[in-house]
């Protein structure tokens, strides 16, 4: 198999695959998130694909995992009457998508999501990819029909 490479991404975590392929894969990676810990990717000029391989997490849009917090003047967290109007975020209405072992997760141009790993943490295959040059999309990110 002349050409054929084989790495162990258990040990190497990730790796860039630009150098033998000509396809638009740019790199591959074993990923892990402590228990509770959180990282947002983001498709910006290329695309992801995720896979999770062990543990359990969430994703769910940046807007929602990112909460302000009352700041030091204010009450006690568990006082109902500790924000003043504007301080504090509401209870997300999209509490995000469950990622169990076997979740796939594909990030078109444009989007971005927040993982975090659920309490035995999470563990996952990312796969970025590059977008052609000249490929439109709508400013959303939805590519046109």
């Amino acid at each position: 198999m002349p050409g054929t490479v084989i790495t162990d991404l258990r040990r190497r975590g990730a790796v860039d695959p630009g150098g033998l392929l000509a396809g638009p894969l740019r790199g591959v990676g074993l990923q892990r998130l402590e228990p509770g810990q959180s990282t947002e990717v983001a498709a910006d000029g290329v695309e992801h694909a995720l896979y999770v391989t062990a543990g359990s997490g969430l994703a769910e849009p940046p807007e929602n995992a990112v909460r302000r917090h009352p700041g030091p003047d204010a009450a006690e967290p568990d006082d109902p009457g500790s924000c003043d109007p504007g301080s504090c975020d509401p209870e997300p209405k999209d509490s995000g998508i469950p990622l169990v072992e076997g979740t796939a997760v594909v990030l078109p141009l444009g989007t971005r999501t927040v993982l975090t790993a659920g309490t035995a943490g999470m563990e996952y295959f990312h796969a970025v990819l590059a977008v052609p040059a000249g490929r439109p999309t709508s400013p959303d990110g939805v590519e046109p029909a």
